[in-house]
């Protein structure tokens, strides 16, 4: 199966899913964080990651896709896994530094995800990997290597929550429908930020790869 940046419709996030992605922060959630990526944000396998000149301290993280088959509102797990029709890569390109308000010291909290949802900061690969069994996902190795260098070393044996869990909680807050997609979070805790670099590569066993060049503006 193949998707086209065009035939995606809604791209939806989600983070806070990852055990180890918590523990960096020191934080645990009873659900995800989710938000919706615009359409500028997505691009394709090949397309370069254009990092805007205000930004910095840029991390990649590698995440297993659920791509949507059927429409999906309110489900249940069981209606939402029956709803995935197969999985592929997306990069959720973070911008970590003071800039677009990752913080505010003075409230003590996130003020947006604007640094989440910058222009071509959401690769995705374009090739659809077919559904198997739910207990194939359970434990696929996740890597994410800058310039050929081992950023990000995971599992998704380390997920906080089941993929239905998940889809099936997005599909609470919108309704999804086929060819939407939903980015089911990442390991976290990059040794290498993108800054500089000049590719960067997810990968996932049984899933495949997204490689991706990156510019400066």
């Amino acid at each position: 199966m193949m998707l086209s940046a065009d035939s995606i419709g809604k791209f939806v996030a989600l983070g806070g899913t990852f055990h180890s992605h918590l523990d960096e922060k020191e934080r645990t959630y009873r659900w995800p964080d989710l938000w919706v990526v615009p359409d500028d944000g997505i691009v394709p396998e090949g397309e370069p990651i254009e990092i805007p000149p205000q930004t910095d301290q840029i991390k990649p993280g590698c995440e297993l896709t659920a791509v949507i088959g059927e429409e999906l509102r309110q489900a249940s797990e069981a209606e939402a896994w029956d709803g995935i029709k197969g999985f592929t890569i997306s990069n959720d390109v973070t911008a970590s530094g003071d800039w677009p308000g990752w913080s505010d010291p003075d409230h003590g909290m996130v003020t947006g995800v604007g640094y989440k949802v910058i222009d071509t900061f959401s690769p995705i690969l374009t090739d659809v990997v077919e559904k198997r069994d739910e207990s194939h996902y359970d434990n696929l190795e996740v890597k994410v290597r800058v310039d050929g260098e081992t950023a990000v070393s995971g599992s998704t044996a380390q997920m906080a929550f089941t993929i239905p869990e998940m889809v099936s909680f997005a599909s609470k807050v919108t309704t999804l429908r086929e060819n939407d997609v939903v980015a089911l979070g990442d390991p976290g805790n990059p040794t290498v930020f993108l800054d500089d670099a000049e590719s960067v590569t997810c990968e996932i066993e049984s899933i495949g790869s997204l490689t991706s060049p990156v510019e400066r503006l």
